[in-house]
């Protein structure tokens, strides 16, 4: 197999950066052979840091393969600066089946304001945090802030350096441990795990942390600010007096809860009991029983005429014509009598 056979690409990802803004150059290969794969040595350009991403061979179009190589570069040095890849090799079982040269590229950088601080990072970084343990914590116990800083626009180097601001009146903080993982498809990440002590009941109060980025697409100077998870820190006193107070609480819904539900009953009751005197029209006295139950049941006046009780039953339950209807002749058979 000859070099020729191979249609090979290259592609830079962006020709104009600004100085340690990160870009990438991917040499890409199809191939009918599940198998083969790219191989190179890591790249040495002066003013420019150069990391090599992991290999690939993914499934492509038409049965075939897409061989890829990708390398980050983050050129320090402002100007023209030219990027000569090494002789990229085609391995096929074990063996070099082809090599290729690629062709020289040319990267244009942008110098960054005069202003800027070499720490500032150019991209966005990203943050997230959690207590442990999660929930109340308790003063004078130790607890850790796992903090976790990412992107893929920006290598650790350039992170903020937040274990500078690791400041707090009200919390005892530990010297820190970084983590640093391997770079996961060109997103780089540092994790920090933060021992610390809270010394009083109340909010935990965690510092804020703070940092300015350059932003490339903008080129404008942008502000981050994140406030840290906010958690209440509680002695055994406080927790008795909070435990107290729930449990006060708790029975007070539960009376209440209890209260609610039997006026509820005594009602359903009072209202079963006036429709079950209903049918029997020839008993007024049952029926006039019923109707001073459900008006004690419904907190209405005892003493009530048909009118002004059929007022309070609709205002309750709505509009009856049928049981105006009843009401109005037991009314009749009582007074005919």
């Amino acid at each position: 197999m000859v070099v020729a056979d191979l249609p090979w690409t290259i592609q830079l990802e962006d020709a104009q950066v600004w100085q340690r803004e990160r870009t990438t150059v991917t040499v890409e290969v199809q191939s009918t052979d599940r198998f083969a794969t790219l191989e190179a040595s890591l790249p040495r350009i002066d003013g420019v840091d150069v990391q090599a991403l992991p290999a690939t061979n993914e499934a492509g179009t038409d049965g075939k393969r897409i061989l890829r190589l990708t390398w980050q570069l983050s050129a320090h040095t402002p100007g023209t600066q030219t990027i000569q890849l090494p002789t990229i090799r085609y391995n096929l079982n074990g063996r070099d089946a082809a090599q290729w040269q690629p062709p020289v590229q040319t990267l244009d950088v942008q110098a960054l304001p005069p202003y800027l601080p070499p720490t500032i990072p150019v991209g966005n970084v990203e943050i997230e945090s959690h207590i442990d343990p999660s929930g109340v914590l308790q003063p004078g116990h130790l607890a850790y802030w796992h903090i976790r800083l990412h992107s893929d626009a920006v290598n650790t180097a350039q992170f903020p350096p937040i274990l500078k601001q690791m400041r707090s009146s009200g919390v005892e903080l530990f010297p820190a441990k970084v983590d640093k993982p391997a770079s996961d498809g060109g997103q780089y990440r540092l994790e920090y795990h933060i021992p610390f002590k809270p010394q009083s009941s109340g909010w935990l109060d965690l510092p804020t942390l703070q940092w300015h980025w350059f932003d490339p697409e903008t080129a404008r100077l942008e502000h981050r600010q994140y406030t840290p998870p906010r958690q209440w820190v509680l002695g055994w006193i406080w927790r008795g007096v909070m435990g107290v107070f729930s449990l006060l609480v708790l029975l007070t819904s539960l009376w209440l809860g209890v209260k609610l539900a039997g006026k509820h009953w005594r009602q359903w009751r009072g209202k079963r009991r006036i429709l079950q005197a209903l049918q029997t029209p020839d008993s007024p006295h049952i029926v006039q029983k019923a109707m001073r139950e459900c008006a004690i049941a419904h907190s209405w006046a005892e003493n009530l005429s048909v009118a002004q009780w059929l007022i309070c039953w609709e205002q309750h339950y709505g509009t009856a014509d049928n049981l105006r209807l009843q009401l109005q002749a037991i009314e009749r058979i009582r007074f005919a009598k």
